[in-house]
């Protein structure tokens, strides 16, 4: 069996989520695999059981020295977009397992990624653009379908409204408080303009700092804010009655691949807006189960543009958005009407989902462990 480490990108819970449901078939497998990461990415590593865990941020200015003789001590590094420990495996000669959720999403992929000993795409929106710019140029990519852990799927049901933020910040990108109040405003909306007479709990799943802080506010029996593993999140995804989840990616695959009907909540971060008029244009999303800044505001073409400066484009509207009474009066009017229409209706949305999601291919999840798992073979046997 190999050592492995492992490192996420501290933005929000997707890359993190990613990397958990690879790694935690790769543990039960025998190999000894070791977590380097900090901020959201952290709190949700943290809750596998990784042979060991190291709180460290890849992005300081001291993370190429701190990490030398980690990284010389082991067989393979695998990354889930995280750029800096890249650079630091690559100084050592130390294998790269690149794990790549948002190959559509790049403005621009840096030449060091090109020469990655295994670069593994999830192929889970449209990524023609990039394909053509970079797919001859990638020596060792192989595309997976979308990679998600179905192993909950028999979890009993229960009288429960999920609502799914996601990590809410992304280090260095946007902070709450600072560039927006989203999970505090989205929470208020539910708590105080939505009936939701019909559950017997509204669970509220989220990073840990905010969820903590929400609990403080509006926490009761009825009222839950917490933190969720990996597995305890798919759990909760197979047991609720209803969703309310951010359309970020990750979290949209996963309640598709659990057969559930989905609310896209408005956008949290540039890339979800893109995630949401995809999902529009595939009719996974509508108007009837989604919230579109676009819906208030004129459309933006975000796609393929410098991501700081969108953004910061993103964040200006969203403070529009949250300053607005009447749209947030709006949203909740919206909310009420998707958590009240048939199950019926909700059926017809289930079979658009699982449509979308057989254009991508079977679940990726299988394929990738047997992927790496050939690579790791292939690196003792040199």
């Amino acid at each position: 069996m190999s050592k492995i480490i492992a490192t996420a990108e501290n933005y929000a819970f997707g890359p993190a989520g990613k990397l958990v449901t690879v790694c935690k078939h790769l543990i039960n497998q025998g190999h000894q695999v070791i977590f380097v990461g900090t901020g959201t990415a952290y709190q949700l590593a943290s809750k596998l059981n990784f042979n060991k865990i190291y709180e460290y941020d890849t992005d300081s200015p001291s993370f190429m020295d701190w990490g030398v003789d980690i990284f010389k001590g082991a067989d393979a590094l695998l990354s889930s977009i995280d750029r800096e420990s890249v650079i630091l495996a690559q100084k050592v000669n130390l294998p790269v397992i690149w794990l790549d959720m948002l190959f559509w999403w790049w403005d621009v992929i840096p030449e060091f990624l090109f020469d990655v000993d295994l670069y593994i795409q999830q192929n889970s929106v449209k990524n023609k653009r990039n394909m053509k710019k970079y797919g001859d140029k990638i020596k060792n990519m192989k595309v997976v379908g979308p990679i998600i852990d179905t192993s909950f799927k028999n979890v009993p049901g229960k009288k429960q409204l999920l609502v799914a933020f996601g990590g809410i910040e992304a280090a260095g990108w946007y902070k709450i408080g600072k560039d927006s109040n989203y999970p505090y405003t989205i929470t208020k909306i539910i708590i105080n303009d939505v009936d939701t007479s019909k559950y017997d709990k509204v669970l509220f799943a989220g990073n840990e700092k905010i969820m903590k802080d929400l609990n403080q506010k509006y926490g009761s029996k009825k009222y839950i804010f917490k933190i969720l593993s990996h597995d305890n999140w798919l759990r909760e995804v197979a047991a609720s009655k209803d969703l309310l989840i951010h359309p970020g990616l990750e979290t949209v695959l996963e309640v598709i691949a659990y057969e559930k009907p989905a609310f896209f909540l408005p956008p949290d971060n540039s890339s979800g807006y893109v995630e949401l008029d995809e999902f529009r244009r595939k009719k996974v999303a509508s108007k009837t189960n989604s919230i579109h800044f676009a819906d208030y505001f004129p459309h933006k073409d975000y796609l393929g543009r410098n991501l700081r400066k969108i953004m910061e484009e993103f964040m200006a509207e969203m403070r529009e958005f949250e300053a607005s009474n009447e749209i947030l009066d709006n949203c909740a009017k919206r909310i009420n009407r998707f958590i009240n229409l048939s199950q019926a209706r909700k059926n017809k949305q289930i079979l658009k989902q699982k449509m979308y999601m057989n254009e991508y291919g079977n679940n990726g999840l299988d394929e990738t462990i047997h992927i790496i798992g050939n690579f790791l073979s292939s690196i003792r046997d040199r």
